[in-house]
């Protein structure tokens, strides 16, 4: 009887039992971002679905001069298209997500990567609302002026280095502050789960 053999295939039953238990914790780890995702992308998709309701009233709140108001609603109504688009993409990703769990190596990793590239998608429809962000400043500008009685033809010449100047701003913060709330609202989470894939890498390697 080979007693080496032996003694080698008993330490390598050894070491996966105590592997097994050890990836399981590590997956564990994974649940608790997973669940604070979840959590963020419910509360987010509520929290947009308000703000487009909210922005029907908008021209009343933000005291748009009634002339201007067909103009927004035009823009508003494309708004309402792209809306809908994106935010049914979220809500099935939202349901897929529920029924994920992190119970492998593999699911996670799908989780991890699936997460990626719907918050890609998230700033390309952030991105898409740029003009509407734009359109709204400019009609707030323009609706001072008309209450101020400036004619139309002082308006025209005012709007051309007025508008440089607010796109030029306005885009500049709005590029700024998407990624940053995206990171402050997934990116802690996503992190977290990425360390427990790169522990678990490691240790499969």
């Amino acid at each position: 009887m080979n007693f080496d053999k032996i003694k080698s295939a008993w330490d390598n039953a050894n070491t996966n039992d105590v592997n097994i238990p050890d990836t399981l914790e590590k997956l564990r780890r994974a649940q608790h971002p997973l669940d604070k995702l979840k959590r963020n992308m419910r509360n987010e998709w509520y929290m947009q679905l308000v703000s487009i309701i909210a922005l029907c009233f908008a021209p009343q709140f933000l005291n748009i001069h009634p002339d201007l108001h067909a103009l927004y609603y035009a823009m508003y109504g494309m708004l309402i298209i792209v809306s809908i688009y994106y935010l049914n993409l979220f809500r099935k990703f939202y349901q897929e997500l529920i029924h994920y769990t992190a119970e492998t190596k593999d699911s996670l990793n799908d989780i991890y990567y699936n997460f990626r590239l719907n918050i890609a998608r998230y700033h390309a429809f952030s991105f898409l609302l740029l003009p509407y962000v734009l359109m709204v400043v400019g009609l707030i500008i323009c609706s001072r002026w008309i209450e101020q009685g400036t004619d139309m033809v002082t308006i025209a010449a005012y709007l051309k280095p007025t508008g440089i100047i607010v796109t030029l701003v306005v885009s500049a913060l709005f590029i700024t502050a998407v990624p940053i709330w995206t990171k402050i609202f997934y990116g802690k989470y996503l992190t977290q789960i990425k360390s427990v894939l790169d522990e678990l890498k490691e240790k499969f390697d």
